[in-house]
């Protein structure tokens, strides 16, 4: 069965199943928009100097800069898309859905959220307008609900991988939302029962258009919910799944 939180957010995405990179440029309703010129080798500067030169400077960003498939920049409810145009179109294509995935579950749900507690009085804190009262900032705390401008980038290490447990969480149930967009669970566990991991991975890439990077991590997933096809050391130690809340 689906997970609520993800139902919920596919519903706002309202993307068609398995979208083409036209698709996901053109149908997904929700407030986005992406840069007018995508960047070749996209870094992290890229973002860094887009946001100076609104006034938008950003803490988050790292300090030393580092090459990006994409990155999402969200602020009054609405987002804006950064992408690599050299990357290949199936890359492309994960990684505008990967960032649509984010402005959904990072941005735009956590606000609807706050409003739901909160009332509309609750926008100029969202917004950075004001500063929130106690209560506020303890609801802000305890639910990761973002102020001011928010940038989706996820946080590595000198190796490659997240420093932190929230950006591994984040960048997990982004992952997860844009699986689902493009290959949906329903579809593709019968394929992984009953064939090798190889064939599925394989039926990922040509079926559904996943990179091959992708296709093993979304079947390393399914694997996990599956105990009859778990590997045998998974079955003495199963995964646990992140709780997402929501």
């Amino acid at each position: 069965m689906t997970e609520g939180w993800l139902q919920e957010a596919v519903k706002v995405c309202h993307l068609p199943r398995s979208p083409s990179l036209e698709d996901v440029l053109a149908r997904a309703r929700v407030p986005l928009r992406l840069v007018p010129k995508a960047e070749p080798r996209l870094t992290s500067d890229h973002v860094k100097n887009w946001l100076k030169s609104r006034g938008r400077a950003h803490h988050s960003l790292p300090r030393k800069s580092r090459r990006l498939h994409g990155c999402m920049v969200a602020h009054t409810g609405r987002g804006v898309l950064f992408y690599d145009r050299d990357d290949d179109e199936v890359q492309r294509r994960f990684t505008l859905v990967h960032e649509v995935a984010h402005f959904v579950l990072d941005h735009l749900l956590l606000r609807a959220r706050a409003r739901r507690v909160f009332g509309e009085d609750i926008l100029p804190v969202l917004d950075g307008l004001r500063d929130p009262t106690p209560h506020e900032a303890l609801f802000s705390v305890l639910e990761r609900i973002p102020f001011g401008v928010q940038v989706r980038l996820m946080e590595r290490t000198a190796s490659g991988d997240p420093c932190t447990g929230k950006a591994m969480e984040s960048e997990l149930r982004a992952d997860r939302l844009a699986f689902e967009l493009l290959a949906p669970a329903e579809e593709v566990l019968p394929l992984v029962r009953r064939l090798s991991r190889q064939d599925v991975e394989a039926e990922l890439v040509s079926r559904f258009g996943l990179p091959p990077k992708e296709s093993r991590s979304y079947v390393r997933w399914l694997l996990a919910r599956e105990p009859a096809r778990r590997p045998f050391f998974l079955k003495f130690a199963p995964m646990k799944e992140p709780s997402y809340g929501g």
